[in-house]
């Protein structure tokens, strides 16, 4: 069965925790690792999860308001495509039942040198019952999508959201309506 448990500093799987992070996400879509750690508090959750006693993976999580920005969800390599993501989200939208959850992944684009990716992390989330808010956004030569699950987050409280969370560079976030 899988758990979830608060990152903290002393964790046994400190540096897995750490790695997968690091391996997971793009250098240019990645907060720096000590600034995610320094800023855990109430609003600022890491979450890591664990089948039994094995590291299993992470998820980031910002909170403002009634709105759970999930900024990160990751899954071990080698634990993949075995339903481990789709737990964790459950354990994500029942910790969160009473908040909207919102996500930003790349607009799918057949175009892109990742297209096959984006689609499959698209799929992911529709499937777990993450729809499109029809809300886009351009930013550091990136278009992104947003999607939620229990209820439609708008591209203002996203924007507000993102200003709390990542401050004054989230000003250049271009928004537009996406089909």
């Amino acid at each position: 069965m899988l758990t979830a448990v608060l990152f903290r500093e002393n964790n046994k799987d400190y540096q897995a925790i750490k790695d997968l992070y690091d391996s997971s996400f793009p250098d240019d879509e990645r907060i720096p690792w000590r600034r995610i750690v320094s800023e855990l508090n109430e609003s600022r959750l890491m979450h890591v999860y664990y089948d039994d006693q094995m590291f299993v993976g992470l998820s980031y999580i910002f909170m403002h308001k009634n709105v759970a920005y999930l900024s990160y969800l990751a899954v071990s390599p080698q634990l993949r495509n075995r339903g481990y993501g789709s737990e964790i989200l459950r354990l994500i939208q029942k910790e969160f039942k009473d908040d909207r959850i919102v996500i930003d992944i790349e607009i799918v684009d057949p175009d892109a040198d990742n297209y096959e990716e984006r689609l499959r992390r698209r799929d992911f989330y529709l499937h777990n019952h993450f729809v499109p808010t029809g809300e886009g956004y351009y930013f550091y030569n990136v278009d992104y999508e947003l999607l939620s699950c229990n209820g439609i987050v708008s591209a203002d409280e996203y924007r507000d959201l993102i200003l709390k969370h990542w401050g004054h560079i989230a000003k250049g976030a271009q928004f537009r309506k996406i089909s």
